[in-house]
């Protein structure tokens, strides 16, 4: 079963630095994002007053010498898809655009996801029985962004698929790959609903309806590179776990992946000693998060 630990407000911009195992680059990516194996996490809500989401991030991350990917709302909470579909926040997406190409002029490429875990029903933007307007909002958002650099570099991201029958098929939701240079995935262990068991755990995440194996073959077809923009665990004996990611992350040439280094709403942070045992494998894994 999946969801977002940032819950169901889709109000602001947030930046994260991509960690991971080393991996092939994306064609003309100029090199492959995350290879020092941090982690990241969840920055807080931007403080009124702050300019805007997006300023609020770029002032955050504005000083981390490092590979950067952002995240950007399709559309922030009141606003439509449909609005957006028909191109109202076009001007709202340049300047956001033209804020962040402007932020990191030493990058050859800015990696942006926007639109992440339309499939599930949390964030304003979920797409189940309004794809079209999906689809049309993100390339929207695309194509303003193309008109301000030819860097940017787009990421479509999924939630991990859960045992609902009623659960929305991503596929449905595709803008096309004029549209899509990366097929992220967010996915998180949670002991609640999932199994216990770290085997059975990560078995159950390869091998679900929409699950990893799934998200390695749709990007197969589509000849995209994949990322895993957020997972985390909540259990310290995660080791065998989180040692499967690692040589997935390895084995598929993942182009990055963000631990979610955090405790807000969901308690994954490996840093504060919570979770030593995972926490010491994660560091011979990937290094300090």
């Amino acid at each position: 079963m999946g969801g977002s630990p940032g819950g169901g407000d889709d109000s602001g911009a947030a930046g994260g630095s991509a960690g991971g195992a080393p991996a092939a680059p994306a064609p003309g990516s100029g090199g492959t994002a995350g290879a020092d194996g941090s982690a990241g996490g969840a920055p807080a809500a931007p403080p009124p007053g702050s300019g805007g989401s997006v300023n609020w991030a770029v002032n955050l991350w504005s000083q981390l010498d490092r590979a950067v990917f952002w995240s950007v709302p399709l559309i922030p909470k009141g606003a439509s898809l449909d609005a957006a579909a028909n191109g109202d926040y076009d001007d709202h997406y340049r300047r956001a655009a033209q804020t962040l190409a402007a932020s990191r002029p030493q990058d050859s490429k800015v990696f942006v996801r926007t639109g992440w875990e339309f499939n599930g029903d949390w964030f304003p933007r979920a797409a189940q029985g309004n794809e079209q307007a999906f689809m049309g909002a993100f390339r929207h958002f695309v194509s303003a962004f193309r008109s301000v650099s030819s860097r940017f570099v787009f990421e479509w991201n999924v939630d991990i698929g859960n045992k609902d029958a009623a659960a929305m098929n991503p596929e449905t939701a595709y803008p096309g790959d004029d549209y899509v240079d990366i097929i992220g995935m967010d996915m998180y262990w949670n002991t609640a609903w999932d199994p216990q068991d770290p085997e059975a755990a990560w078995q159950s995440m390869v091998t679900r309806q929409w699950g990893l194996q799934w998200h390695q073959d749709f990007a197969a077809e589509h000849d995209k590179p994949t990322s895993y923009s957020e997972w985390g665990i909540e259990s310290d004996s995660a080791a065998a776990y989180i040692l499967h990611a690692q040589r997935w992350f390895v084995d598929h040439a993942v182009l990055f992946h963000d631990y979610w280094n955090s405790d807000s709403q969901y308690d994954g942070m490996l840093s504060n000693a919570q979770y030593p045992d995972a926490a010491a494998e994660y560091k011979q894994l990937f290094g300090a998060p």
